[in-house]
């Protein structure tokens, strides 16, 4: 496992990574993430792997939301969710529109978790991997999150490298579904219901 900085450079090498097939740590703006390239479904099968996940679906990080639009299908309310509070803390659950991602994300789902994160770093690192990154929790799943690169190596391995870079904060993002015409809120985390009740 190979410990990489903020440089240009080291973007660019885990970016490599990603492409050739390997899975990589590295800050969000919520919690540390787990990741790989989303339309490879061995890497995909790593990360279940490492985090001892089973039948619980992967969220895909995007570049922007004109690269999450590619990906799922938006209705009026996911939209006004999406322009309000992405980039930022909020993991929209839609149907899938780009059907060449693989039927492992999503356990066979016809539905995607996605979010544009609110930190530059991470931008400039999914931009670097082609606009999109699996963005897990990098941790053992069930277990607690992580804020700190020292947490996530003392607990999961298997991983080809990390970004160390402590700027992530507590809260994980808040999940929502629109499912007819109703908003369920899968995951509470930074975004609250009265916020999201209140877009208008």
């Amino acid at each position: 496992m190979k410990i990489f900085k903020n440089s240009d450079s080291d973007i660019i090498k885990l970016s490599d990574i990603v492409k050739h097939g390997g899975i990589i740590v590295f800050p969000t703006d919520t919690v540390y993430g787990i990741g790989c390239d989303p339309f490879n479904e061995k890497s995909i099968e790593k990360i279940f792997h490492i985090k001892q996940r089973r039948n619980k679906p992967l969220p895909v990080l995007c570049q922007s939301i004109d690269y999450a639009r590619k990906l799922v299908e938006f209705n009026e309310i996911l939209n006004k969710f999406a322009l309000k509070f992405w980039p930022g803390p909020l993991t929209i659950v839609a149907p899938i529109k780009n059907h060449a991602l693989p039927k492992l994300l999503t356990i066979n789902s016809d539905l995607l978790g996605i979010r544009v994160p609110n930190n530059p770093l991470t931008i400039k690192l999914i931009s670097a991997c082609g606009g999109y990154l699996v963005g897990s929790s990098a941790n053992i799943s069930g277990k607690k999150s992580h804020s700190t690169y020292s947490e996530v190596i003392s607990e999961l391995n298997d991983f080809d490298a990390i970004l160390a870079n402590d700027s992530t904060k507590q809260l994980e993002s808040t999940v929502v579904q629109i499912k007819d015409g109703n908003l369920i809120i899968l995951r509470e985390g930074s975004i609250t219901l009265t916020q999201l009740k209140n877009t208008k």
